[in-house]
């Protein structure tokens, strides 16, 4: 009995000790994790704390402006509210967009377009709401953002281009930044540069984000704002271009479809770019909707397509300029002599015909410029062969992007003659044709404006550019002798002065003296040898049939200063429908033009107290 009470003592004793070291050892792992948590990631969780009591939100830049070469502003900012909401500190999303899309009375389709586009982003960076507010919109949301955690509201800037479709071609647009964006370091509730000087330029307009951190409590809702980094905005851009230039030529172009390129002759800078239809840039800030887009994807006027750099088209008549400065450069015997245009030329069982039925009779080159003759150029173009055309063509540039920074640009087409890729054999009337820029050759109105300039300069192949300072690049200096340029000069003025010239009507009487050359391009192909239409018995036809219209040039013609192409689609006869619209461009030059000197002086004040 005493054995086993001493037993049971022992068992109970043992099993006491062990408790004992039991509650020992777990108060020693309790002091080691205290120690751990108290010194050894003390400051982890101090940061970790901070970060639960303290959001960090980014600030977003104001954009630069773009102002044109006058300090007139065609891209500026605007005052407005945005509305954002950061997804991981809203306790129920769900529930947060329901009541916001009750206060701002938005459709179930925008809905589940913001439900979407929070899904795809990051849950701690804000994703924009809505943005190009007015006050009264948010009153109701500022109002209730104690009841709405993770939303925002934030007074900021919005984009607006006061001229509209007018520079929507030229300006670009902006829209909200998508993933390739993200993956770059843009926030997702940024605006991004989607088209050209918006887009071409967007690191320098962008600016850099800013940051705020701001006291919460459990919730995630704003208690106080203790800290604020600025943010820093974008630069200011000044353009070459000269937004009154644009409108004389949007006013003399009217609803009619084409494009108007003015450049300098010297430097190079785009003074005007206009492609009609445009688009209305402004509607896309604040997101455009498909109904809008697909109207603009289905226009048969193409509104979004940049016709003086992304369209190419036949140069008509005003290719006959190439192909005269080809003739003198590979000396063909025709340059030196003439020929009898009896109204067509035989080339095998078919005719090819001159646009004057009759014939203009004893021709020469300076003849066949300033009054178009086809049949000279067929002959000439006859003479040289599709391999010397090509080759002095694309020495002037064409067939080739021009460069300009507001890309995508098309390069145009010249015929590839050889063995090389692409090259083919040509037929003798295919060379004769194309000598009149019909067939296998397009251009855009930029090209044929940055030829025109490098007629007027002396050949220097200038790469166009948009910015105000931008140093001149020349991209070659063509080989071309001075007396022949002289000789494509001087008919290229009596193009204009003389009144058999194909202009004369239109650009006779203009304070500038000018020269150039028109052109009109056949859209659809007619039968050469027809005997009723050679005797003007044309079929009326559709309007999208009709010819396009050319005029090309450049101006003063005694001490030059500007070259301009002047495109009309469908629009006819290039003197008398493409004629006008260049008097409007050199008219306006001609009233608004200064000095040197007052250039200088005018530009420093500009750039001292720059305009609106």
């Amino acid at each position: 009995m005493i054995a086993n009470s001493l037993e049971i003592r022992s068992r109970f004793t043992r099993r006491t000790r062990l408790l004992q070291w039991a509650a020992v050892l777990l108060l020693l792992l309790l002091f080691v994790r205290l120690a751990d948590l108290q010194w050894l990631q003390h400051e982890g969780f101090l940061l970790q704390a901070e970060r639960n009591r303290i959001n960090v939100v980014p600030v977003l830049p104001t954009r630069g402006d773009i102002i044109d070469r006058n300090g007139f502003g065609v891209a500026v900012n605007h005052i407005s509210y945005r509305l954002t909401l950061i997804p991981e500190r809203a306790e129920n999303i769900a529930a947060v967009l329901g009541r916001v899309q009750q206060l701002m009375h938005w459709s179930d389709g925008r809905l589940k377009s913001l439900q979407k586009r929070i899904a795809h982003g990051r849950r701690d960076r804000p994703v924009l709401l809505a943005d190009k507010l007015e006050w009264l919109d948010v009153a109701p949301v500022a109002a209730r953002l104690h009841q709405l955690p993770g939303l925002d509201v934030q007074a900021g800037t919005h984009r607006f281009y006061p001229y509209g479709a007018l520079t929507s071609h030229l300006i670009g647009y902006l829209s909200l930044a998508r993933r390739e964006d993200l993956q770059h370091g843009v926030l997702s509730s940024e605006k991004v540069g989607r088209r050209g000087v918006e887009r071409s330029f967007e690191s320098q307009l962008h600016g850099h984000p800013g940051s705020q951190y701001e006291e919460v409590d459990a919730h995630g809702r704003r208690i106080s704002v203790f800290k604020r980094t600025p943010p820093r905005m974008g630069e200011r851009l000044q353009l070459s271009l000269d937004v009154g230039l644009q409108q004389a030529a949007s006013q003399a172009l009217g609803k009619r479809t084409g494009a108007v390129v003015v450049i300098d002759v010297n430097n190079g800078e785009v003074l005007a770019l206009l492609s009609k239809p445009g688009f209305e840039p402004n509607r896309f800030i604040t997101g455009l909707e498909t109904e809008q887009w697909q109207t603009w994807v289905n226009d048969k006027r193409h509104p979004l397509i940049n016709r003086a750099i992304q369209a190419a088209y036949p140069p008509a008549s005003t290719f006959k300029l190439l192909v005269a400065l080809a003739g003198e450069a590979k000396q063909s015997p025709l340059i030196y002599g003439a020929t009898q245009c009896s109204g067509f030329v035989k080339v095998g069982d078919r005719k090819l015909r001159c646009w004057k039925r009759r014939g203009h009779g004893h021709i020469d080159l300076h003849r066949a410029l300033v009054e178009s003759c086809d049949v000279y150029f067929y002959e000439l173009g006859d003479q040289l062969g599709m391999q010397a055309i090509s080759e002095v063509a694309q020495q002037w540039g064409f067939g080739q992007p021009t460069g300009i920074k507001i890309g995508p640009e098309s390069s145009g087409t010249i015929p590839k003659v050889g063995h090389g890729q692409g090259a083919r054999r040509w037929f003798r009337g295919e060379t004769m044709i194309t000598a009149i820029g019909q067939g296998a050759v397009t251009a855009t109105p930029l090209q044929m404006a940055r030829f025109a300039a490098a007629i007027a300069n002396g050949g220097k192949l200038l790469k166009p550019h948009l910015r105000l300072g931008d140093a001149v690049e020349v991209e070659r200096q063509i080989s071309v002798q001075p007396e022949h340029l002289a000789i494509v000069r001087k008919a290229m003025r009596d193009v204009v002065a003389s009144v058999h010239g194909t202009a004369h009507r239109a650009m006779g009487r203009l304070a500038w003296t000018s020269a150039g050359k028109t052109g009109t391009a056949q859209v659809v192909a007619e039968a050469q040898d027809d005997d009723k239409r050679a005797k003007g018995k044309r079929k009326k036809i559709a309007k999208q049939h009709r010819d396009h219209a050319w005029f090309i040039g450049y101006a003063p013609y005694e001490k030059p200063r500007i070259a301009f192409a002047v495109f009309v689609e469908n629009g006819g006869h290039g003197g008398s429908v493409a004629g006008p619209i260049a008097a409007a461009v050199v008219r306006y030059m001609a009233n608004h033009s200064k000095t040197d000197s007052e250039d200088k002086s005018l530009h420093k004040q500009k750039s001292a107290r720059p305009g609106t």
